[in-house]
């Protein structure tokens, strides 16, 4: 067999030549960081067993996996208003890897039990050193065991003394409770669906999700002796589920919405009767609203959850409903006192409606100047990507390249956004495979709605998932370094990423000042 290796900051795809591989490994790591590399081998006896095994690293968590292929079926286009996709190469070329149609490599299958099925395929190990391992430079070898055949390499270590930082960035993934059981062929609510959604935890922690959000569905109500009685039950149980894995926040709703993104009336979901309610500003809706809020600030204090709730009011908030929404987060504040309001904002005339605002990379950057003043030590700034913005914006679409996931947290120390949303961990459509339809439809460009993948009675990684978890923790380094020495930490990160739609492209350039910042902080 033979065998190339390959940074994990680029794609590798079906046809990628192993011997534009690497035959040996280096990698620059504190203790505690996460690092990959990619292999790629060929010759490979088909219908084989498969098993990973390594020399010298006993102090170093190691774990592999086969790389799955995905279709990429449409690319992202490079426009902020209209189609979200398209099929204009001449377009798609200026930041798209490849023209879609075309295959690549994203889900990560755990190695234990495969079997080869291709003569080439491609690997993905994880290195992380714990807590005790010896410091320095180091070697250890890797060996791949395919049937009879095998290939052993070298991988060169410098493991830092110091443990990488503790994370301060707040990471919020959004997941559908619903999507865990559909798509896993589970009763709603069952026993098995509350095991799948452990699983979906334990991927959400790993991947540094602090901010776990709760929606309000399965929320009822009944009016008892004329008064709204609210049932809290459903949201409370899935809250308590993500405390258990390490929930910093619990973030709540949103429960208003508009009946057209860009309208301005704000209509209140309406508990009693099951369906979307009136007008939050009419008589019948802030009645509505009040009960809700006045129950929910209940239940809040009940739970001792006060101090680790986030509320959100209604999503994206625009242009014309900016007075309304204004007025209906003083409401909010009125019931609510103390807890923190946070919104995804299209807009930034809101001044002291919320305070998180979370504006989409693009926006804050063509109006930077406007967020910086709503900053203060009572008004936080955090970030977010979805189905836009494209072309070269950073965000995590799988046509994009693979580094682009990585550096969306290098933004967040670029600009001291101390946040990031997304709201896509596991929104698959009905009807959607995954891996062959990794854009669901025009308006959602690949890999939007997922950074995981259902398989099975597992929930698998994606090459995506691992970029964002490392460059999380890039940004506590870049962080740690700054207490000491700002000046060299903005110089480095500015080299990285000056601007959300300039920014390093050259991996090889990018793994050098990754080794570069570890070796920085390990050193001060």
């Amino acid at each position: 067999m033979n065998y190339g290796i390959f940074s994990q900051n680029m794609w590798l795809f079906p046809d990628t030549n192993a011997n534009d591989g690497k035959k040996n490994a280096s990698l620059t790591l504190l203790k505690k960081q996460t690092g990959a590399i990619q292999i790629v081998i060929n010759d490979i006896p088909v219908g084989q067993p498969i098993s990973v095994t390594t020399e010298g690293l006993d102090d170093i968590a190691v774990a592999a996996y086969r790389e799955k292929e995905v279709c990429v079926n449409r690319n992202a286009n490079d426009l902020h208003n209209g189609p979200l996709t398209t099929d204009d190469w001449e377009i798609a070329s200026r930041h798209s890897v490849r023209r879609a149609p075309y295959r690549t490599y994203d889900p990560l299958l755990p190695i234990e039990g495969l079997v080869s099925e291709n003569s080439q395929e491609a690997y993905y190990v994880t290195f992380c050193p714990d807590e005790t391992a010896v410091s320095g430079n180091r070697e250890g070898t890797v060996t791949f065991t395919i049937g009879e055949q095998s290939v052993s390499f070298t991988v060169a270590f410098y493991i830092g003394k110091k443990c990488v930082p503790e994370q301060t960035l707040n990471i919020t993934n959004w997941y559908s409770y619903r999507n865990m059981a559909f798509h896993h062929g589970l009763t709603y609510n069952s026993k098995e669906h509350i095991e799948m959604t452990r699983k979906y935890f334990e991927l959400l922690r790993e991947g540094h999700n602090n901010v776990f959000i709760c929606p309000f569905a399965g929320t009822t109500a009944k009016i008892v002796d004329g008064k709204t009685v609210f049932d809290f039950s459903e949201p409370i149980k899935l809250a308590k589920l993500a405390l258990e894995y390490g929930a910093k926040y619990i973030e709540w709703g949103p429960n208003i919405n508009r009946p057209n993104w860009e309208d301005p009336p704000f209509l209140i979901w309406d508990y009693v009767e099951d369906k979307r309610g009136p007008y939050v500003l009419s008589t019948s809706g802030r009645k509505i609203f009040t009960a809700f809020l006045t129950a929910f600030n209940d239940m809040l204090t009940e739970q001792g959850w006060r101090d680790i709730s986030i509320v959100h009011i209604s999503d994206e908030p625009k242009e014309l409903c900016a007075s309304d929404y204004r007025i209906i987060c003083g409401i909010a504040r009125k019931y609510l006192p103390g807890i923190k309001l946070m919104d995804a904002v299209e807009i930034f005339f809101i001044q002291d409606a919320l305070d998180i605002y979370v504006p989409k990379d693009n926006y804050f950057q063509m109006n930077r100047n406007d967020f910086e003043d709503l900053r203060d030590d009572r008004n936080e700034l955090w970030y977010y990507t979805c189905n836009m913005p494209g072309g070269k914006w950073l965000n995590r679409y799988i046509d994009s390249p693979l580094l682009n996931s990585r550096l969306i947290h290098w933004g967040n120390y670029r600009f001291n956004l101390t946040g990031y949303l997304h709201w896509g961990f596991n929104h698959i459509a009905e009807g959607q495979d995954p891996f062959e339809q990794t854009s669901a439809n025009p308006g959602l460009p690949a890999g939007d709605t997922h950074l995981i993948y259902p398989y099975k009675d597992q929930v698998l990684r994606s090459l995506r998932f691992m970029q964002q978890k490392c460059g999380v923790e890039d940004y506590e380094i870049l962080r740690g370094i700054s207490l000491v020495d700002k000046a060299s930490a903005d110089k480095i990160c500015r080299h990285v990423i000056y601007a959300f739609n300039e920014y390093i492209t050259d991996v090889e350039e990018f793994d050098g000042i990754q080794a570069e910042i570890v070796k920085i902080y390990d050193e001060m």
